[in-house]
């Protein structure tokens, strides 16, 4: 009776031994989350149909349009030039919603008070869903036209980060204070995001 008595006694304290060791077991601690960007994309979006008029300079040339009413051959024609195209052509809206764009492609609304079209852009990711556990940013999309040179058009589009990232945000690339035009893009040569300093034009 007394061995019997002993062996019961013994099972319970096996089995809380075990179970400490397993809660202190460094195979059992979680990966720490990877820091979130300031701008990623949880969800894509439909786009807002309506689209303010077109704004033609005066005085400038004309491309293929010289009102709205000249623009038929798509979805939301406007006639627009600018400073930086002074010959007025006509835009249309390329997409209102992901699904217009295809595969890994992302449809980029307009802001709201701009006369700009819906556009398509690439890149390997649609929405936070794509990146396995880690963010889809825009990359380079908020760098204005003018200041873009030196950059690759692959770059600008919606990316994964990566473990390998220089950076996450712009904030991280400030070295030189928030006044500096230093930004965080995806590389299409390393595979991941980078500082860099845009050169523009204008």
């Amino acid at each position: 009776m007394t061995r019997v008595g002993c062996a019961v006694a013994f099972v319970p304290i096996a089995l809380a031994c075990s179970a400490s060791q397993s809660a202190t077991s460094p195979d059992a601690a979680a990966t720490p989350p990877a820091r979130e960007p300031a701008v990623h994309r949880a969800a894509g979006a439909t786009c807002d149909p309506t689209r303010p008029a077109g704004v033609v300079m005066q005085g400038g040339t004309s491309f293929d349009c010289t009102k709205d009413a000249d623009c038929t051959k798509g979805t939301n024609g406007r006639c627009n030039s600018s400073f930086l195209s002074p010959a007025s052509k006509c835009t249309y809206d390329a997409c209102a919603r992901d699904s217009d764009c295809g595969s890994a492609s992302a449809c980029l609304c307009r802001d709201a008070l701009s006369d700009a079209a819906n556009v398509c852009v690439h890149g390997n990711c649609v929405t936070d869903s794509d990146c396995a556990g880690d963010y889809c940013s825009p990359s380079g999309l908020p760098i204005d036209l003018s200041c873009r040179s030196g950059l690759s058009p692959a770059q600008f589009g919606y990316f994964c980060h990566a473990a390998a990232d220089e950076c996450r945000d712009d904030a991280d690339c400030h070295a030189a204070g928030p006044s500096s035009q230093a930004a965080c893009v995806f590389s299409v040569d390393k595979l991941h995001w980078v500082c860099v300093a845009p050169a523009c034009t204008g």
